[in-house]
């Protein structure tokens, strides 16, 4: 693959989402009002009115796409809805209880930087905030994780998505300024809080979405699969049941994948010095895909954040210090649909996003804000979908994959767009195009700039049932600069094929 790919790839994408747009303005947008939730549990008769934007029938227009019928579907099911409660004293204790549990295990172990005095918290304070130079890793998964244990307190004890995000702030600032002998850190508390909210609220209604399938009384099986998809909102199930738990929280559609493979092989190039790596792969590999609220689905409500989101996780077992792995989640926060997704629909609006990508050659971070549209068209057995994307990145970093000398890495404000283009033929395969660019200037730390493009192809054909076998290629570049030393350019391409678990409805 060459350096054209890129290039190839984005006026493909931006072509075929053009042929989606003019269908825009003749699109009308349907009208939809939210039922009143039943008290308690309804008849089945009744449930099934009282849900009907839920799409009772299970039909969502004849998209071509294996899946499962949604449990609203079913004559049996109940739809139900307890009554709104939440206990902000219980959420607040909880965050402080993980700070210190964590705080607890991190000293038990001996780690330095648990040693805290009442000196050590003063200092913190006299000192003020820095850029830290921990692992990139641990920065940019381990702590918006942690911020997803603070974000789930808040959010399974009824607290909404911005009340919650609150507790991931508060949650964090403890930790940063009492927690630890270093002082406190600002993209720390930027990923604890922001990415971990981002992170909370998908893997929430994931959490939900395996709970409230199961109707108001779930099977053991379902909370303790709840349970491990967000531990701490499991927890607060089994010691106050439903209490907290509120309306019943499940998505008119949804569209996953689970994948186990292995990264078959690749190369990476640097081109200052004309040296070429082909010892990428053979690395095992894991990886989930998971898309809430299709855009296109008739009955799709925008109502809430996240109301409709798109998140992805890859790790490939290299045995390297630096893994190859990617974390990308971008959810709706304000925004509306578009047509009735009857053949054709979307939605617009602002879009916030957390991305950690980590390839053989560079490692790209950001939060981003920023408008963007997802659009569907159907024509008989095809189905074409695409999303554009344009957003500014108050804090990015990026750098190489590999130390070339010290602090190599920039961190600083950016701006990155992305388009995506998915093609389904009938019922059998689906057929992936995307591609990333991400600009980082230096002025938080560094210097100068990263420009960094990321390009991926994936064709899924379904064997039988939900089983299927994905191929995908990927593609990255790099083009660094620093006031004090020649530029870098790097890229690489990477092999992958995987068993394919897809499920949704």
């Amino acid at each position: 693959m060459t350096s054209e790919l890129p290039s190839r790839a984005g006026v493909v994408a931006t072509v075929a989402l053009l042929a989606l747009v003019p269908r825009v303005a003749a699109a009308q947008r349907a009208a939809a009002v939210a039922p009143s939730p039943p008290a308690r549990v309804a008849s089945s008769e009744q449930s099934l009115k009282l849900e009907a934007p839920f799409g009772a029938t299970g039909d969502h227009g004849g998209a071509v796409w294996y899946r499962l019928s949604p449990p609203f579907a079913d004559p049996r099911f109940q739809p139900f809805a307890f009554e709104p409660r939440k206990n902000t004293a219980l959420a607040l204790g909880e965050v402080v209880g993980i700070d210190f549990g964590m705080w607890f295990v991190s000293y038990w172990i001996g780690n330095d930087f648990s040693k805290i005095g009442f000196d050590t918290i003063g200092q913190n304070f006299r000192k003020g905030w820095i850029i830290d130079t921990d692992s990139y890793w641990v920065n940019q998964l381990g702590h918006p994780y942690e911020g997803a244990l603070f974000y789930w307190a808040a959010r399974s004890t009824g607290h909404d998505f911005y009340e919650s995000f609150g507790a991931s702030f508060v949650g964090s600032l403890v930790w940063e300024q009492f927690m630890e002998v270093q002082s406190p850190s600002v993209n720390d508390q930027i990923t604890t809080s922001i990415g971990g909210t981002l992170l909370g609220e998908a893997l929430y209604r994931m959490y939900r979405l395996v709970l409230d399938s199961g109707g108001a009384k779930p099977t053991p099986w379902r909370e303790a699969a709840a349970f491990l998809v967000a531990p701490v909102a499991g927890f607060n199930r089994w010691a106050t049941g439903d209490r907290y738990r509120g309306e019943m929280l499940l998505p008119p559609s949804w569209m996953g994948q689970l994948h186990l493979g292995m990264v078959i092989g690749g190369s990476a190039a640097d081109h200052r010095t004309g040296a070429t790596e082909t010892t990428v792969g053979p690395w095992g590999s894991v990886g989930f895909h998971v898309l809430y609220g299709v855009p296109g689905t008739p009955d799709l409500r925008l109502r809430e954040p996240m109301d409709h989101f798109d998140m992805s996780f890859a790790l490939a077992f290299a045995g390297k210090a630096e893994p190859t792995a990617s974390l990308l989640i971008r959810g709706l926060v304000l925004g509306d649909g578009i047509g009735r997704g009857e053949g054709f629909g979307g939605l617009w609006g602002l879009f916030a996003s957390y991305d950690v990508i980590g390839v053989p050659v560079f490692k790209a971070t950001g939060v981003g804000l920023g408008p963007g549209v997802s659009l569907m068209n159907r024509w008989g057995w095809f189905e074409l979908h695409g999303t554009a994307l344009a957003e500014l990145l108050p804090w990015g970093g990026g750098g190489s994959m590999e130390t070339l000398f010290a602090r190599d890495y920039h961190y600083g404000p950016g701006a990155q767009g992305m388009l995506e283009l998915r093609g389904h033929f009938a019922d059998r395969a689906t057929l992936d195009l995307s591609f990333r660019e991400y600009w980082i200037s230096g002025a938080y730390a560094t210097g100068s700039y990263e420009d960094m493009s990321f390009a991926k192809t994936m064709l899924t054909v379904r064997v039988h049932g939900p089983h299927a076998v994905s191929g995908t290629v990927d593609w990255a570049r790099r083009h660094a600069s620093y006031p004090f030393a020649p530029d870098i350019s790097q890229d690489a391409t990477v092999w992958s094929a995987s068993y394919t678990l897809m499920q949704g409805w």
